[in-house]
């Protein structure tokens, strides 16, 4: 049995707006995959069949980090229906988060949703946040050329081994360079 909360309203893709709501309500701090938010899409009053589309959420954090949540895991799509379900990292700052959910199929992109609440301090000590913040590209970029540097660097060093005694060795190390 299923215990997660729900959160759906429709959207009218005619209406030309974003749904924005503030929560009445707060989610609970160190909470796992409790909490669904999605919408149902419509255009002209009319159901939409969301096959080929994908579902994808932002999920920015009282501390100004933001969760990407995609994947089959924390992302859903039936018929009309789409959303997201909250991993722990979102559960893992107490204070206002936003969730934007986005929609993608060829090649276009929408924001059909945007949800303002609070996150609740529910638990007794800190939260080891379970998730990640999405790096910059000139960070990941950055990432990539040290440790290319770092691999050429290692290849020009000459191990040795010397058996001591036993199962001790001495090892030694001297850059070829």
């Amino acid at each position: 049995m299923a215990i997660y909360k729900n959160d759906f309203v429709d959207i009218d893709l005619e209406t030309g707006t974003v749904f924005r709501s503030f929560m009445n309500r707060s989610i609970g701090e160190g909470d796992i995959k409790g909490d669904r938010f999605g919408v149902r899409v419509l255009r002209n009053k009319q159901e939409v069949d969301l096959t080929g589309v994908s579902v994808s959420g932002f999920f920015t954090r009282a501390n100004g980090t933001t969760v990407e949540i995609t994947g089959s895991t924390y992302t859903f799509r039936t018929g009309s229906k789409c959303g997201v379900i909250l991993p722990a990292s979102c559960y893992a700052v107490e204070g206002n988060f936003t969730l934007a959910i986005k929609l993608t199929v060829g090649g276009v992109t929408i924001t059909a949703r945007i949800v303002d609440g609070t996150v609740d301090n529910t638990v007794i000590g800190s939260i080891v946040d379970p998730g990640s913040t999405i790096p910059s590209l000139a960070d990941y970029e950055a990432l990539v050329t040290r440790a290319e540097a770092a691999a050429t660097k290692l290849e020009s060093f000459n191990i040795t081994e010397t058996l001591i005694e036993g199962t001790r060795y001495r090892i030694g190390v001297q850059d070829a360079t």
